[in-house]
């Protein structure tokens, strides 16, 4: 009797399944503490910042995902953030966040969400 596998892309084997978990935080809404010029203006590291579609991210959050900063310029991709209790955020990677800790960082121009968890798992849309 034989028995054949199936093959796994390489890429597939490098991407975590069932999402990496990231402290989540928000940034670019009124009188946020941290912001700088180039948020006030919309423009993010890799591509134009929009309400309630961009993200950034640390370089160790992008390397959890399998990404560089090359794969974000060349491919625009789109994570989605599942939250505790429920619920899915997808958001574009337009931003880098600075190196504290893995995290994404909500770009939230509207206003800073209090319901929003401290810890989501994050993880590649395909």
């Amino acid at each position: 009797m034989s028995h054949t596998l199936d093959t796994v892309a390489a890429d597939l084997l490098a991407r975590p399944c069932g999402g990496v978990r990231m402290q989540l935080t928000q940034y670019g809404y009124p009188n946020d503490p941290y912001t700088d010029s180039e948020t006030r203006r919309g423009h993010g590291a890799y591509h134009s910042l929009v309400r309630d579609e961009s993200v950034a991210l640390t370089d160790s959050g992008l390397r959890a995902l399998g990404l560089s900063r090359g794969d974000v310029l060349r491919s625009h991709p789109w994570i989605n953030i599942q939250l505790r209790g429920g619920g899915t955020l997808e958001r574009r990677i337009d931003d880098r966040a600075p190196e504290a800790n893995m995290r994404a960082d909500l770009y939230q121009p509207g206003g800073f969400d209090r319901r929003l968890p401290d810890y989501a798992d994050v993880s590649l849309r395909r």
